[in-house]
């Protein structure tokens, strides 16, 4: 079956050509022979009209299956033909009805145990269903498992070419009905974190190892400490109970944050590597569920070359709770601790200074009329000082999950619930690939590979990773703890941030022909001879490509790198703050302490040996740019 649009009925159109032309048929072959036995027969008396209904009548007759080929009289090719036909037209109708009426219990009862490589979606609801149309036009096979009977949207996809299956999701007699065993990968979006960590418990702690990619929504970020150490669900854990299982987690906010920060290309419309510019400053309107993952993210990203703080401002009316679930954040702000960002909460519009001296101001409001509302109020607020038609020194963005775009040159929606949620977002997500490439390339110098293919390397490290007691001496990328993860991830993320002091995105498109055997000069690169797994020739010449486009000489190279290494540990700081680390005399994941939760000058007396690892960070972007370059 192939899927249709809207709400009609999805017959197999095939089945019912097929019926057509069998009708068809019969009545040509029946009106063809009757009619050489009634009205071409001149020893029959009665009048050509009624000789003519009695054609039409004896070839309808013929359905009914009561005409026998026994009578003499009606000896005709055409008309055993016909019988045949009509017989195969009937018993074809019969057939295709009771499959069409019973093909929705038999794919859910029956069917469903012989798929093989398919989706599994738990959750039938609002958010699951861009994912589920999603894979429904891309032909894949969907199973979708749904606990609420009465769910309203059941209607219409038992009319849609996925199967359906009603129970509880958690139990494992449910999960096997839909050949969990044997599908491809499983995504639970119940909207509910309870409920999606108990499908995965119940995975976990079956008794059959399935090779199967998990991919668990969790819709409270505060949730992200079940997958810690010492939880059930960190990775660790979950490999060492079911090795097959490959679990990646995901949060929508957290996601619709995080392609609005690339996608406003943060602190590209001031000057982020002079001393004397004036901070990046944000203005947040708004401050739901999305607005404290667009702050996070922005926490996480907001570190520039000059060290000039970043100032955010958030627009939200009613009290809030931030501060007190990220308590480390308060700690390291406003001129506290490590004084990472300047952050303050405003109520009323009113208390705004200038507000057309923001560099990005974004409002997040869920309600999307208030959101376009308070955007365009806060537009014309600021073109009130500016030049309406040429100044666009200040971008603006407003939450829009439905897709509606007003098609304005520097007002810009974000959000879409369609981009974030499909199948391309979810299931393979392009953002997360260079974090895990990355990964990949330290895997493949750690042991010593780099003469091997990608799949010789792959089975040396699943080898290597089952042979090893030590959880911690790990390296394939699913294997690694959640939080080492996303670490890498952020990291990646925020290299458009550091090119800004480097050309921006001038590096990124020159690199792909760039000379990999250029020789090094006399530019000195600190720390790099430390790491004999770096690829010297990329760096090199990533240096030369930038000296050709920005005029450096080496001197200047080498104070960008100094500074990019400092950025870098402030961005490394900021991540750990924001998950509530904080600092402590060693290294503690449960406890979330570290040794080196320290100013760029505290590192420098008390943890020398580890600045190079920030050097080597900034080593790593070439490396990264190149990767981006792979097509492969």
């Amino acid at each position: 079956m192939k899927p249709n649009k809207g709400n009609a009925t999805p017959l197999n159109l095939t089945g019912i050509i097929f019926l057509a032309c069998l009708v068809i048929l019969t009545l040509g072959l029946g009106i063809l022979g009757f009619s050489s036995v009634y009205v071409a027969n001149p020893e029959v008396a009665y009048p050509v009209l009624t000789r003519w209904f009695d054609v039409i009548y004896s070839t309808i007759k013929l359905f009914s299956l009561l005409s026998s080929p026994a009578d003499d009289e009606l000896k005709h090719w055409a008309i055993s033909a016909a019988r045949l036909t009509a017989a195969c037209s009937v018993f074809f109708s019969i057939a295709f009805a009771t499959i069409y009426a019973a093909g929705s219990w038999f794919k859910a009862n029956v069917g469903v145990r012989f798929y093989k490589r398919h989706f599994v979606i738990f959750g039938l609801n609002e958010e699951s269903k861009y994912l589920i149309d999603d894979l429904i036009k891309q032909n894949k096979k969907v199973v979708v498992v749904e606990s609420d009977h009465a769910n309203t949207l059941l209607p219409e996809y038992k009319k849609q070419p996925v199967t359906i299956l009603l129970g509880d999701s958690s139990q494992l007699a449910i999960q096997k009905r839909a050949s969990i065993l044997n599908a491809h990968c499983m995504v639970a979006m119940t909207g509910c974190d309870l409920e999606n960590l108990a499908i995965l418990k119940a995975l976990v702690e079956a008794p059959y190892k399935p090779k199967l990619h998990c991919h668990i929504a969790i819709e409270n970020v505060m949730s992200y400490k079940l997958f810690e150490p010492n939880a059930f669900y960190a990775i660790e854990n979950i490999k060492k109970l079911s090795t097959g299982l490959l679990v990646n987690i995901f949060n929508k906010n957290e996601q619709i944050a995080i392609n609005l920060v690339a996608a406003m290309k943060l602190g590209s419309n001031g000057d982020t590597a002079s001393d004397t510019a004036q901070p990046v400053s944000i203005l947040l309107a708004g401050f739901g569920a999305i607005g404290v993952a667009i702050l996070r993210e922005l926490l996480l990203m907001a570190h520039f070359c000059n060290h000039k703080k970043a100032k955010i401002v958030i627009l939200s009316p009613e009290p809030n709770d931030f501060f007190v679930t990220h308590h480390q954040v308060l700690a390291n702000c406003n001129g506290n601790g490590l004084d990472l960002w300047d952050i303050e909460f405003v109520t009323s519009e009113q208390e705004l200074q200038a507000p057309s001296s923001f560099n990005h101001i974004i409002a997040c409001d869920q309600n999307e009329n208030l959101a376009l509302k308070s955007i365009l109020r806060l537009y014309d607020m600021c073109t009130i000082s500016q030049m309406r038609e040429t100044d666009s020194s200040t971008t603006f963005h407003y939450l829009s999950m439905l897709k509606h775009d007003i098609k304005h040159t520097q007002i810009q929606p974000f959000g879409s619930l369609e981009s974030t949620l499909n199948g391309s977002a979810l299931l393979n997500n392009k953002n997360e690939t260079l974090a895990e490439k990355s990964h990949h390339l330290y895997a493949r110098a750690k042991l010593g590979l780099r003469d091997l293919s990608d799949e010789e390397v792959n089975q040396r490290i699943e080898l290597h990773d089952a042979q090893s007691q030590d959880s911690s001496a790990w390296l394939h990328w699913v294997n690694q703890p959640l939080f080492k993860r996303r670490s890498n991830f952020t990291e990646k993320r925020h290299i458009p941030i550091k090119l800004l002091a480097l050309g921006g995105e001038t590096p990124i498109q020159t690199l792909a022909g760039a000379n990999f055997n250029a020789k090094q000069d006399s530019i000195d690169l600190p720390y790099l001879d430390e790491f004999s797994d770096l690829d010297f020739n990329v760096i090199y010449a990533w240096m030369d490509e930038i000296k050709t486009e920005l005029g450096l000489d080496n001197k200047e190279i080498t104070q960008r790198i100094h500074a990019l290494a400092r950025v870098e540990h402030d961005r490394w700081n900021a991540f750990h703050v924001v998950n509530n680390w904080r600092y402590g005399a060693s290294k503690n994941e449960v406890l979330k302490t570290h040794d080196c939760l320290l100013s760029w000058q505290q590192l420098e007396q008390k943890r020398p040996d580890t600045i190079k690892y920030d050097y080597k960070a900034v080593y790593h972007i070439p490396e990264s740019l190149a990767l981006l370059n792979d097509k492969a």
